[in-house]
């Protein structure tokens, strides 16, 4: 008997080990996978730094422009405003990159080419408050392009480094997951045999073998119950580390709210949630996208004050709300409904609500993995929003609303091959507004802005959905009408023209005089077959509306 006791405490010191060592297995593959988070946080958050300084740099230099080109004031706050949030961009920057030596070296030099760059801007507007637009010219040298080049470069090469960093970081995640699998398949199993064993020992003890049989039970209990867990949490992990993939290949924010509405219903299929997206305005939410069928009803659209949530900056969870509920929740008529309302948050601004409701409050005990998933939607929200406003900067022209010369060139050799493809024609006008220069000389560059805005919300009136409208240069303006043969741009052009003879533009509390307009035609493929030879003998056509009077249009 005395042996008996002897293995069984052996057993159970051994199963006891196991355990420990499987505790412990678990708990540091928990914890590596928390870093990992947390750096692919980090870098995200780096890489959305360096997207918004390009962005904020982008606006103080259009802002400039608009400034020297029009004389407003309203370009000049604008220029302002982001000029200062510049400098704490690049600080928040030297902060976060603080623990990689690398980054920090070209955060240096990133920061030093800013400073040369915003000293470039603020000379070339002291010279154009001395010297006007010559001198403003004037100060734009090579030096311009040369340092923001180099700031493109070193922002490429920051952002190259931080994604190196996330794939390392994946690498790491997949090792985590590795080991709990490992775990899981090898350590349980093992343990499970001990146990086992120990229960045979303790069966042998006549004497003991109500208490063994309690202790075996409850140690299978725990057994399974850990088995679960685990697999559970292992699963939520490889989904949300699925998910965090998938999120950074989104185009646009619809399509990541697809996803994550079909993550959450994968992670709980009974729960019903709404996701709302904050207004420009930051006054008031709208509803974006629903899944599942409410137990608690939400508004569509809501204010920020009406949720606890958007309120405190954290999350507002309720596991009954008939005893405690946001002013967006609908009443309900019977208890133990749960509700989660979590806001969704990026760079220190609101960005929308993530709202989750369910008869069961289960969903509460893996909040965890939600708020990861809300964490991971915030940042991709606030990376595409900045990504969509770099894309529309660099395609539209400010001034005019219309597309920029670059947008022209590259939409006009894609729509000619497309027609050519399909044996479509495609017309192309030129456009110039006569007697500009003079116009200008009379009423300054600011009536002169008033016009070319005025022609420009003209022009975007008088195209189709698939027309392409751009500012050329100057006075020009050209009109890309893909399908349309030539009686039907010339009937188009002629509506243009009778256009801009009744058009009215109102500058500084008075109408400026009435306008004409000269345009040139050219179809393809009956007056070229390429974007330059279209180009050039519709410009050819204009000289000749020019020279034949003017006001009038003329086919190549």
């Amino acid at each position: 008997m005395q042996t008996v006791k002897e293995r069984t405490r052996f057993g159970l010191l051994f199963a006891a080990l196991i355990f420990i060592g499987i505790g412990a297995g678990i708990l540091y593959g928990a914890q590596r996978l928390i870093g990992d988070a947390r750096s692919v946080a980090h870098s995200n958050e780096v890489m959305g730094r360096l997207d918004e300084l390009e962005a904020r740099l982008r606006d103080a230099e259009s802002a400039q422009r608009g400034y020297i080109l029009s004389g407003r004031a309203d370009y000049l706050a604008d220029y302002h405003n982001s000029r200062e949030r510049v400098p704490v961009l690049v600080d928040g920057i030297d902060a976060l990159v603080v623990d990689n030596q690398a980054q920090v070296r070209r955060a240096r030099q990133l920061r030093a080419k800013i400073e040369t760059r915003l000293h470039q801007i603020t000379n070339t507007l002291l010279r154009y408050e001395s010297d006007g637009i010559p001198g403003a010219r004037a100060a734009m040298d090579s030096d311009v392009f040369e340092t923001s080049s180099a700031i493109r470069r070193l922002k490429a090469q920051m952002v190259d480094a931080e994604r190196a960093l996330l794939e390392q970081r994946a690498a790491s995640t997949r090792g985590s997951a590795n080991v709990l699998r490992a775990i899981a398949l090898l350590g349980i199993p093992l343990g499970l045999a001990v146990t086992l064993g120990v229960y045979l020992l303790l069966v042998r003890e006549i004497r003991r073998r109500s208490d063994a049989e309690a202790a075996a039970r409850e140690v299978q209990g725990q057994l399974r119950e850990g088995n679960a867990e685990l697999q559970h949490k292992s699963a939520d992990l490889r989904a949300l580390s699925r998910y965090g993939g998938m999120l950074q290949g989104c185009l646009d924010a619809d399509e990541a709210l697809q996803l994550t509405s079909r993550m959450l219903s994968t992670l709980r299929p009974g729960t019903a949630g709404t996701i709302y997206r904050m207004r420009n305005s930051q006054d008031h939410a709208e509803a974006a996208i629903h899944w599942g069928r409410h137990r608690a009803a939400s508004a569509e659209s809501l204010l920020p004050d009406a949720c606890w949530g958007l309120r405190r900056n954290q999350p507002h969870l309720v596991s009954d709300v008939s005893a405690s509920r946001c002013s967006h929740v609908s009443a309900v008529d019977h208890d133990g409904v749960a509700i989660a309302c979590i806001p969704l948050m990026a760079q220190g601004a609101q960005i929308g609500l993530l709202y989750l409701s369910d008869d069961d409050d289960g969903f509460l005990s893996r909040i965890d993995i939600i708020e990861a998933v809300a964490e991971q939607l915030s940042m991709a929200l606030s990376n595409l929003s900045l990504r969509e406003r770099l894309r529309l900067q660099s395609i539209r022209e400010p001034l005019t609303g219309l597309f920029n010369r670059r947008y022209l060139e590259e939409s006009a050799t894609r729509e000619l091959a497309r027609c050519a493809r399909r044996e479509l024609p495609l017309s192309l006008m030129m456009l110039d507004i006569d007697h500009f220069k003079a116009f200008n000389d009379v009423h300054g560059h600011a009536g002169g802005d008033a016009l070319l805005a005025a022609f420009g919300t003209l022009l975007a009136e008088h195209s189709r959905g698939e027309d392409i409208a751009c500012r050329y240069g100057g006075e020009e303006f050209t009109l890309i009408l893909p399908e349309a043969p030539v009686d039907a741009a010339l009937q188009r052009a002629e509506a243009i023209r009778a256009a801009v003879e009744t058009m009215r533009v109102q500058h500084m509390g008075r109408e400026l005089p009435r306008v004409t307009v000269s345009i040139g035609v050219a179809a393809f493929p009956a007056h070229g077959d390429s974007p330059e030879s279209l180009l050039r003998v519709a410009d050819e056509a204009l000289y000749r509306a020019k020279h034949n009077g003017r006001n009038r249009v003329e086919c190549a």
